[in-house]
């Protein structure tokens, strides 16, 4: 007999999903109840006892109204998450290419989801922001990703995707400075594009009106005001064809003892991009469309943004970073065979 292992998420971690009900998303309760069990996957499917509404235990879940097993579509998402192209991973888990388009999209809108809903009122006081480029449709029409990273804890804080120019800027410190805890106390590390620079003071300063000269005329613009607690520099690389000739780093707003305070927090000597370059690289590694020199970028626009979505979520959310592991000490006494500390490595 084949046995059957689903894990079935716990009954206090699920809630109605009736808006109308009164005990509309409250996790813990005991209002619901299994009515029956359905399907090769045992599905539970759920009655809400204050609104009688019936559904699935999957609603509003990235397998909700899924046509293939449980275990193909994690499958799917497992492959998509690790730099598979569409065709290949329909080779690879034998199913139909556009069973991975559907699921890569229900998967990259959940993540999305996801990430509007947990990352808010963040706690951070360095960012490093950067963009990197890819194609959608063909190699004529291309596509970039910006992202905001905390270099401490290697958290992506924003993800956007578009044309590179200063829309997409305006879009990524925007919703970067909405999920901040104090958006004027960061200390915002980037590249030498101009829109950082014209962006950073409207976005991240405070807003003051000055007095208008006479009583004729129009009212002056708002100007911005950087406080002491924020500062932005930009790193600058100098090329001569490939080759790396000198690196500037240009203070562009706040003061500098403010950047020297963030280096000395995150560790660094000098101020760099080096965490959000790194996890370029990576993200390279977990799309297809992104590997570079590649002839399997996205064939449409849609299906990159949710190979994106898809790629940070996994990257915040479901894997170990190496950078984070530390040293937990083992308890020593008498008992103890070893009269040294052993390192348990953890995440």
């Amino acid at each position: 007999m084949k046995e059957n292992n689903h894990t079935r998420p716990p009954m206090e971690s699920l809630a109605c999903v009736n808006l109308d009900c009164d005990q509309y998303g409250q996790k813990g309760g005991t209002n619901l109840i299994v009515r029956k069990v359905y399907g090769k996957d045992k599905i539970r499917y759920l009655r809400c006892r204050c609104c009688q509404q019936e559904f699935s235990e999957r609603k509003n879940t990235a397998l909700w109204n899924s046509k293939i097993s449980e275990a193909k579509a994690v499958s799917i998402a497992e492959h998509l998450a690790e730099g598979c192209h569409i065709k290949s991973t329909a080779r690879l888990v034998k199913v139909d290419p556009s069973t991975v388009r559907r699921l890569n999209q229900k998967v990259g809108r959940h993540g999305q989801q996801y990430h509007e809903q947990e990352v808010q009122d963040v706690a951070v006081t360095e960012l490093q922001a950067d963009e990197r480029h890819g194609f959608a449709g063909s190699k004529e029409h291309p596509a970039w990703e910006a992202e905001l990273m905390d270099p401490q804890s290697k958290f992506i804080l924003a993800h956007v995707q578009g044309a590179r120019d200063e829309t997409l800027i305006r879009r990524l410190l925007e919703d970067g400075a909405a999920r901040l805890h104090n958006r004027h106390a960061v200390a915002l590390f980037t590249d030498g594009l101009a829109a950082y620079r014209t962006l950073f003071p409207e976005v991240y300063g405070y807003a003051y009106y000055p007095p208008r000269q006479g009583r004729r005329g129009p009212h002056p613009k708002a100007r911005f005001r950087i406080p002491r607690t924020a500062a932005h520099v930009q790193i600058i690389k100098h090329q001569s064809g490939y080759r790396l000739k000198e690196i500037e780093i240009r203070y562009a707003h706040g003061s500098k003892k403010r950047i020297e305070l963030a280096l000395e927090r995150l560790g660094y000597h000098v101020p760099n991009t080096s965490a959000i370059e790194r996890r370029n690289g990576t993200a390279r590694l977990m799309s297809a469309a992104q590997v570079r020199k590649t002839l399997a970028f996205a064939g449409r626009e849609s299906t990159k943004e949710a190979l994106g979505w898809w790629g940070m979520t996994v990257y915040n959310w479901c894997r170990p970073h190496r950078s984070l592991k530390r040293s937990l000490p083992e308890p020593v006494g008498k008992k103890s065979m070893n009269s040294g500390h052993q390192l348990w490595l953890s995440v």
